[in-house]
């Protein structure tokens, strides 16, 4: 009889067939799992120059949804449903609401009707996007549609059980942007792009969205894919000449459908001064 002989694989090759199973799974996770769900990251603001008759304040603050690519109507259902389980006084859109200038009139109709659903106690507020200057006469459309105040390098004074108001400015690009700076009140610039905070000295808390928060997010690490608009500020929170900038990693994705370790978020903000 002839004695079989077993041929066993090469080491190389199993540690080529574990590397494949690995990134099979990562591929499988960053398309089809973290680009679900919605985390809540909460912030306390604490600043000296803020009224304390704001303290508790709650701003609920959310960016780039970019409708169409991985984020449809069952997930603006859940983001209507926490943010307004959460109850803010004031809610903040830093831009990108569609993910391209094919837009239909049904998707119109689906995102005005749940941004007609977000609830805030006093105001909804909104910037442009990059991607909203496409399409910016329906982008402008739906915000009015659904009660959102569209801050086009201009500002918005929000009293509230006080003599003493809070600044909302909304940035656009650099024109005469000194005139909405010129008051002592305590101030929030909503922008689009992070990087446009080297234009700013005079606020006290700069929202942004844009960045993804990188994307692909690397333990320890953080956001790895940078963009005209978000090279130097990519993660969650910088202080740039003496201003928090917080930055929201978004909803959607853009470019590839794809987020790793950085799942769809929103930020929640209350406000103090001590």
């Amino acid at each position: 009889m002839e004695k079989k002989i077993k041929v066993k694989p090469r080491r190389g090759v199993k540690i080529l067939l574990f590397f494949i199973i690995i990134l099979f799974l990562l591929f499988i996770y960053a398309r089809y799992i973290n680009t679900k769900g919605l985390v809540v990251h909460e912030r306390a603001i604490i600043s000296e120059n803020m009224n304390g008759d704001y303290n508790g304040f709650k701003i609920i603050h959310f960016s780039d949804i970019h409708y169409g690519r991985t984020t449809f109507e069952d997930d603006l259902k859940k983001l209507v449903e926490e943010i307004n389980m959460l109850k803010p006084d004031i809610l903040v859109f830093t831009g990108d609401l569609f993910d391209s200038d094919d837009i239909s009139d049904d998707d119109i109709k689906i995102v005005t009707k749940y941004f007609n659903k977000l609830e805030a106690r006093l105001f909804k507020f909104a910037v442009i996007g990059d991607y909203d200057k496409k399409y910016l006469e329906e982008y402008q459309s739906i915000l009015e549609n659904s009660n959102f105040l569209l801050l086009d390098n201009s500002s918005y004074l929000v009293y509230d059980n006080s003599n003493t108001p809070i600044n909302i400015v909304g940035l656009t690009n650099t024109n005469d942007i000194s005139e909405l700076y010129n008051n002592d009140y305590f101030t929030i610039t909503l922008v689009h792009e992070p990087d446009f905070i080297s234009h700013i000295d005079n606020s006290d808390l700069v929202l942004a969205g844009h960045s993804m928060g990188g994307q692909i997010k690397i333990p320890f690490i953080g956001g790895i894919i940078k963009k005209e608009g978000a090279q130097t500020y990519i993660n969650d929170y910088y202080e740039v000449n003496h201003q928090m900038l917080y930055i929201s990693s978004g909803i959607g994705t853009e470019n590839f459908s794809f987020r790793l370790f950085n799942k769809p978020s929103i930020n929640f903000y209350r406000l103090y001064n001590y």
